[in-house]
């Protein structure tokens, strides 16, 4: 392949991941028997811990989240542990009690209890700023929003919400908190700094559930009797749009890395998976009846409690995504390098749980355009396995290392004599077309676009 030829090729880089997901997913489930009526599961991902509160039995059960066995078991006195929520920095254990008002604070590495607080008369929902310690819970009878700060175990202030919270979410990134009233067509938004409403969604529906995919900044909200899904714009706080799906869902939860949002039903037995950018779901069907959910940011696993049987499950989901629009939209008749650009294109979709940009892509198809030949699975796997993670870490620039050259050496020829560059600017992300190159040099496009950043 000759380098004008990479033209068309590069064009591709901008609209590869505009497409959709078909109607069902292919799933595997497995399950462990936990307490009486589990009724709520959050995962400590350093830990790898899944705790989860049995409302009926007032114990707490400590799952491996890696091999899927028991760990511990934390018993509570008097108690009826109803949800939870969990500080991954400090690995501590918040619980709420519905029937008691109580606050539950436990040591997450030892299972010991730390202190056992009462803040109200019915907490329900509560959740955590992961980055400044504050901790948001919900009292329904009060119609309070509590703000606890988690190292001092003191009450910073209280909010009061016009009706009925039911569920809260906090977004890290803007540090607002959004609260759903179940019996209201109207979201509330706290700012985190001044512990104030500061303004309201209206998703038109009365909201049960709400979720937050951080990296698009918008939110998910579902309601027992809604046929849909609202998606609002927190930019504008204004609804996007609705996304069909049957009654009688309420819990719900988006993957930070994979922007899959989850939607369990427990009437019809079956989990919805939203894509980000999309409005089309897949379905799961599952063995039992799912209520809360919790995903890891590791594998495409979910994991849901079924209160009726007394279980939790894992549910391991591939999430295929469609390249027929890839075909039909971009390369239209232009079939020549078809094969090659869906060898490509596979490969990364077939990583599971990773994020990657339209830079890492077109320089993947810019590679083609000087080797001729490429192994979609393994190069991707190369060039984003540990480039996301690391990418905040980078350096501004980085020494070429021996093994990089030695892999450009493999996949290019130095007949003409290239200068082998000697550092890699880790600042530069954008890729020029060869158009605009009047001496193309090989080794710096593959040092590029190799992860010597990230890796440095």
């Amino acid at each position: 392949m000759n380098f004008s030829s990479v033209i068309l090729i590069l064009s591709l880089s901008l609209g590869i991941f505009a497409i959709g997901i078909q109607p069902y997913a292919d799933a595997f489930e497995d399950s462990v028997v936990v307490g009486e009526f589990p009724r709520d599961i959050e995962i400590d991902y350093g830990l790898r811990n899944l705790y989860i509160p049995n409302f009926e039995s007032g114990t707490i059960s400590v799952i491996d989240s890696e091999n899927f066995i028991p760990k511990d078991l934390i018993i509570l006195k008097d108690a009826n542990p109803t949800k939870i929520t969990v500080d991954s920095n400090r690995h501590v254990i918040f619980v709420t009690d519905k029937i008691s008002g109580e606050l539950t604070i436990i040591d997450g590495i030892n299972g010991k209890l730390i202190s056992k607080l009462n803040l109200g008369d019915s907490l329900w929902d509560l959740d955590i700023n992961q980055q400044n310690g504050k901790l948001y819970v919900l009292d329904t009878l009060n119609n309070n929003v509590i703000i606890f700060d988690t190292e001092r175990l003191e009450i910073i202030n209280t909010v009061k919400i016009s009706s009925s919270p039911w569920a809260v979410k906090v977004n890290e990134n803007t540090n607002l908190v959004y609260v759903a009233s179940g019996t209201s067509e109207k979201i509330d938004v706290i700012d985190g700094d001044t512990n104030e409403i500061v303004n309201n969604i209206h998703p038109e529906m009365k909201s049960w559930g709400i979720s937050i995919n951080k990296n698009t900044n918008t939110l998910y909200s579902t309601s027992w009797d809604s046929n849909f899904v609202s998606k609002v714009d927190l930019n504008s706080n204004k609804l996007l749009e609705k996304i069909s799906i049957p009654t009688g869902v309420w819990q719900i939860e988006t993957n930070p890395v994979n922007g899959i949002t989850i939607i369990s039903n427990e009437h019809t037995n079956e989990l919805y998976l939203i894509d980000e950018k999309s409005a089309k779901t897949q379905t799961i069907t599952l063995n039992n009846s799912p209520q809360a959910i919790s995903t890891s940011i590791y594998s495409n696993t979910i994991y849901v409690t079924n209160p009726i049987a007394n279980t939790i499950s894992a549910i391991n989901y591939e999430h295929s995504l469609d390249l027929t629009d890839l075909n039909n939209e971009i390369l239209g008749e232009n079939s020549e390098y078809n094969e090659l650009v869906f060898e490509v294109a596979k490969g990364i979709t077939e990583i599971p749980n990773r994020e990657f940009d339209t830079d890492l892509i077109s320089g993947l198809l810019q590679n083609i355009g000087v080797t001729g030949e490429l192994n979609g699975n393994e190069i991707a796997r190369l060039l984003i396995e540990d480039y996301m993670e690391k990418k905040n870490f980078e350096p501004k620039s980085a020494q070429v290392p021996v093994w990089a050259v030695d892999l450009a050496m493999m996949y290019t020829n130095n007949d003409e004599g290239h200068e082998i560059p000697q550092k890699v600017d880790c600042s530069e992300t954008n890729f020029v077309p060869f158009k605009d190159i009047e001496n193309p040099n090989p080794f710096e496009i593959w040092l590029n676009i190799l992860p010597i950043c990230a890796l440095s």
